[in-house]
């Protein structure tokens, strides 16, 4: 496959991704309420449930790491796109009468986009290179095209057709994910992997020597690397540590408010079918947020304290504001607000990994915080449902919102001032070869 046609495939692969898994998780506060009063629950226990879909795809990343070494790419995302639509077809056919299996068809759609979400960011990378950051930032405005158009497609259909036919398209939609997935490449080559070739064939010009002397840095690191090496992410890139706290505190809020806002219009009263718009509302602030963040990439002076730092404490005064104000055009300007920052946050955050640690540990990195910011997703869910069924008003799970926003704010101030993208060296690759040549 050429270098173009890599491009394209893994451009559009990662567009259709987070289209349908963004759009999904934010079209679940329309149906929140309904879903707490069929099965007879409490909303601490269906934001929970709703927050898996989400939180297992990131959770997965570890494992989806593992196997992605093993499997080519194409496999590992046609897998994934099949189980991601058998979650949604499972619930339009045989609809959950028990939270569990609600809980069991959220979980299988989450495995299949967490496999698809891993091969098409390191697909991305490795088909663009030095051009990673700009690529992410331009597929992510697909995020907030799925926040705007798939939560009105599924208060539409509820209304007219029923929650099943709502779960059945939107599983036909899933399955273009396997469409995407047989046009993956098997695999470019990367920074790490060129370095490993250019060192065997320095080592020897003897064509049967060069064969064995060809090491991948993912032998290498099977290997020679015990699990203190594993955790060496974070003790040789002091500066990751920021970034990982704060992702794990502002995406956990991300989460809430991205189940909890629709519930909360509806909350002040709002009619369903336009509660569902602040969702939109959301969505378009989103779109905003991209067009402002284009500028900043490749300025990483701008970049952190305009598009994480600022945006932290933006959000941390959106979600607070509703301690004194829960009127309707507030929560309407909020979403705006909420949706601007969260979108500059996101891809900036995303976009400056490559910078903060080396090549050696980028997908150790993003597994990492993938993993960990999913089980915060997940408490976040139960925590602020949780606050709503004590209290009775959203006002106060919006103000632990506020919280996080708060504290995610200190720490990427923190990461700001640890020199947060500095240049990083890559790890001893010859080293390692070298030790793992010579037992």
């Amino acid at each position: 496959m050429d270098v173009n046609a890599r491009k394209i495939h893994s451009f559009v692969g990662r567009c259709l991704f987070l289209f349908l898994s963004n759009g999904t998780m934010k079209a679940y506060g329309v149906i929140l309420e309904r879903t707490v009063s069929s099965f007879h629950t409490n909303h601490a226990m269906v934001g929970f449930i709703f927050t898996f879909q989400t939180c297992v795809a990131s959770m997965t990343a570890p494992a989806v790491n593992l196997l992605e070494g093993r499997l080519s790419p194409r496999i590992v995302a046609v897998v994934g796109g099949s189980l991601a639509s058998a979650g949604f077809l499972c619930r339009a056919v045989i609809p959950p009468t028990a939270l569990w299996q609600l809980l069991m068809a959220l979980t299988i759609t989450g495995l299949g986009f967490g496999m698809v979400n891993f091969v098409t960011l390191v697909c991305l990378k490795d088909a663009f290179g030095k051009e990673y950051p700009t690529a992410y930032t331009v597929a992510d405005f697909s995020v907030y095209v799925g926040i705007c158009t798939l939560p009105p497609l599924l208060e539409y259909l509820t209304r007219n057709f029923g929650e099943n036919v709502g779960m059945m398209v939107f599983g036909g939609l899933t399955s273009l994910l396997v469409v995407s997935g047989l046009f993956t490449g098997d695999g470019g080559e990367s920074s790490s992997d060129r370095a490993s070739g250019d060192l065997s064939s320095e080592s020897t010009m003897d064509a049967d020597a060069e064969k064995d002397d060809v090491v991948s840095v993912d032998r290498v690191r099977r290997e020679c690397d015990d699990m203190t090496g594993r955790f060496s992410l974070f003790t040789e890139h002091r500066e990751f540590v920021f970034l990982f706290v704060s992702v794990i505190l502002v995406y956990s809020g991300y989460l809430s408010w991205s189940i909890y806002l629709v519930p909360y219009g509806q909350y002040l009263g709002l009619d369903p079918s336009t509660a569902v718009w602040l969702s939109t509302i959301g969505g378009i602030g989103g779109i905003f947020g991209k067009a402002f963040e284009l500028p900043l990439l490749g300025r990483e002076g701008l970049a952190i304290p305009l598009g994480v730092i600022i945006p932290t404490i933006l959000l941390a005064v959106s979600y607070g504001i509703t301690l004194f104000q829960d009127g309707l055009g507030i929560l309407a300007a909020m979403s705006i607000v909420s949706g601007y920052c969260l979108s500059i946050w996101g891809c900036i955050v995303s976009a400056v990994v490559p910078l903060t640690v080396c090549d050696y540990h980028f997908k150790d990195a993003i597994a990492t915080v993938a993993f960990f910011s999913g089980a915060a997703g997940m408490i976040g869910g139960l925590m602020t449902g949780a606050v709503y069924d004590i209290s009775e008003s959203y006002r106060y799970s919006f103000a632990m919102l506020a919280v996080e926003g708060l504290a995610g704010t200190v720490v990427s101030l923190m990461w700001y001032w640890s020199a947060s993208v500095s240049p990083v060296e890559k790890p001893a690759i010859e080293e390692k070869s070298s030790l793992l040549n010579s037992q």
